[in-house]
């Protein structure tokens, strides 16, 4: 099998770097026909890279951010076109961050672009089976062929560490302080952590909520929180191995409850234990033997924290159990499944 990997994709964002690494363990030749996205020739490079490929691959892999790229490859290749479907402009932007009104003329542009994309792409991708039910609600795809390639680790970067030995339990959130997150309700579960004076929290990241959750620390006058801002991705580890609690997500949107995000594999590939909201995107992958489960409420979160803290084998249980189950989200198995999603929708023999 030669895939063309194909967009305007960052190569070294997660998402992708997982699938280019385990499709080459996987055996597959892959072809990189890519275009840096803030070039602002990057549509015309795109389109000469892959007219001088002249169709010598199987399939076109349109990788995130895909819609655009889709469109070039179903216009200038006859070979079938997969999209990465995974983020939608529309749902994040609109739906998610709220940052313009459905009908404003730049969020119909998102949806108009987003459904292009997959409505023409021969195969779609999602990163959650309820993500996956979330695009086959749209207009057309009732009928389109479509599988689940979970997100995965990149163990390039990510793996475990000997903990940091200190006299405080140390909890982690990482992230870009959007919405599906929740942050501020992390925030606020630390105000009710603040009669524990031993649990103390770090926030790495930044990102449109920050100001909401530095500015409710402040009004709380919160001396057990703090703020890092953004930090290089090549130091994430080195926070991970810090923390005894690593936080997922618990927001309030209807794309929360869709999405199992990157610091959730990422904090049990480090051999932590993860705490993050209860639901059945979760369970598609985990189970509460491998991550403490909890409603997305500041009390329930709080909670959920004391008794971890509280609990040294509980919190080692939880590390080892998840450390095992994430394996199966290594970038070779996660491939893998891409793989057979392929070979299944297209009709192929299966590969020895």
């Amino acid at each position: 099998m030669k895939i063309c990997f194909f967009g305007i994709y960052d190569p070294t964002y997660s998402r992708n770097s997982v699938l280019l690494s385990g499709l080459r363990q996987n055996g597959v030749e892959v072809v990189e026909c890519w275009a840096d996205w803030r070039d602002p020739k990057r549509y015309r490079k795109l389109l000469q890279q892959l007219r001088a490929l002249h169709g010598g691959y199987d399939y076109i892999y349109a990788a995130y951010p895909s819609s655009v790229p889709v469109m070039i490859a179903k216009l200038l290749s006859r070979k079938p076109v997969v999209i990465d479907a995974f983020y939608s402009n529309f749902d994040s932007v609109v739906n998610d961050r709220k940052k313009y009104h459905w009908f404003d003329p730049r969020a119909i542009k998102m949806l108009v672009f987003d459904w292009l994309g997959v409505i023409l792409a021969d195969l779609l991708i999602a990163d959650t089976d309820a993500h996956a039910t979330y695009c086959r609600n749209w207009w057309g795809m009732k009928r389109k062929p479509a599988g689940t390639v979970y997100i995965g680790i990149d163990d390039k970067v990510f793996h475990p560490m000997v903990p940091t030995k200190k006299d405080y339990i140390l909890v982690l959130f990482h992230g870009t302080f959007i919405p599906l997150q929740g942050v501020t309700k992390i925030v606020e579960a630390a105000h009710i952590c603040a009669a524990h004076p031993e649990i103390r929290f770090r926030f790495v990241g930044n990102g449109r909520d920050f100001g909401k959750a530095k500015g409710l620390a402040d009004r709380h006058q919160l001396r057990n929180i703090e703020f890092t801002g953004m930090r290089p991705l090549a130091e994430m580890n080195k926070h991970l191995a810090e923390a005894d609690i690593i936080m997922g997500i618990f927001g309030d949107t209807a794309k929360a409850r869709r999405v199992i995000p990157n610091k959730v594999y990422e904090g049990l590939y480090a051999k932590r234990p993860v705490m993050t909201m209860d639901g059945p995107v979760i369970r598609e992958a985990f189970t509460e033997r491998d991550l403490l489960l909890v409603h997305n409420d500041p009390q329930a979160i709080a909670d959920g924290i004391v008794t971890l803290a509280k609990d040294p084998a509980l919190r080692n249980g939880y590390a080892e159990r998840g450390f095992v189950t994430v394996a199966a989200y290594l970038p070779k198995p996660v491939a893998a499944s891409l793989v057979a999603v392929i070979e299944k929708t297209f009709d192929l023999p299966k590969r020895p």
